[in-house]
């Protein structure tokens, strides 16, 4: 990753400052050996997920970033293992909730730390994650009680009856969103047999480069981009890929998400025949 190049991607992408300060405190978050310096190592992923913390094991926690469509940025986690994105936060006040959630149930109290903490990122309701925690613990099944939960969940903590702009839970699919969706959404790739049409970027026998160079012809920037960010790519081939739209497209943030997958890239130790 290029740090020069991530902070500006956080300033213009319409993010409320508490990102950025999220960002450089990555290392440094009280209790946590899960939202690590992402500058430590660069672990292959689709360039649709903007790292924010390197986690324990080989994963990223960051935020999902579509262009050409009109999809909300939503913060995400990516275990390289499991190879799928789940959704754990909507929006800033839901991740910063988390990490508080998190530090008062490891260190079993409020401690100066977590208090020096809220304060750093004009989090207002400490009192309240405290008092959910003596009351539920850390229990996804109860999130419905928790502040700033409790109107809208990610889709990691639902089984069923999702709505909102995610495409997939554990257990079924969110069908009108896979037409904005790249394979990463998709958590249970056998609830797609179910259903007739799916774009033929979700397709897992299609050829990807194939078919993003038919969509780069057709001008279908949007089709192109979530076939770039659907499995079946070789690493140098999604580079050369993002060049190619990068010629498409003058929009400064793309560039800017582009150059910064590349470098992170180029800077690896990863392989000629290393994909995703």
């Amino acid at each position: 990753m290029n740090q020069k190049i991530l902070k500006k991607i956080i300033e213009i992408s319409s993010f409320d400052k508490r990102i950025k300060t999220l960002s450089d405190l990555s290392g440094n978050i009280p209790y946590h050996d899960d939202y690590n310096n992402i500058h430590d190592y660069w672990y292959p992923h689709p360039p649709c997920l903007i790292p924010l913390f390197l986690g324990y094991g080989a994963s990223y926690k960051g935020f999902l970033l579509h262009f050409f469509n009109d999809r909300d940025i939503t913060f995400i986690e990516y275990n390289l293992e499991n190879g799928y994105f789940y959704e754990i936060a909507k929006n800033t006040d839901q991740l910063i909730t988390l990490l508080i959630l998190n530090m008062i149930i490891i260190k079993d109290e409020v401690s100066d730390d977590i208090v020096k903490f809220s304060m750093q990122l004009d989090f207002e309701n400490l009192k309240e994650v405290d008092h959910f925690s003596l009351e539920y613990g850390d229990n996804p099944k109860d999130f419905d009680k928790l502040v700033f939960f409790n109107k809208e969940m990610p889709s990691k903590y639902i089984d069923k009856g999702y709505s909102n702009d995610y495409p997939s839970t554990l257990t079924s699919i969110n069908e009108s969103i896979l037409k904005n969706s790249c394979s990463f959404e998709i958590i249970n790739k056998k609830s797609l047999n179910d259903i007739n049409d799916i774009p033929k970027w979700l397709n897992p026998n299609t050829n990807k480069k194939e078919i993003f160079q038919q969509y780069l012809k057709e001008s279908n920037l949007k089709k192109a981009w979530l076939t770039l960010n659907s499995k079946g790519w070789l690493l140098k081939d999604v580079a050369n890929g993002l060049e190619l739209l990068k010629s498409n497209t003058k929009d400064q943030l793309f560039h800017l998400v582009a150059d910064n997958w590349i470098s992170g890239w180029q800077n690896s130790d990863a392989k000629e025949e290393d994909c995703y």
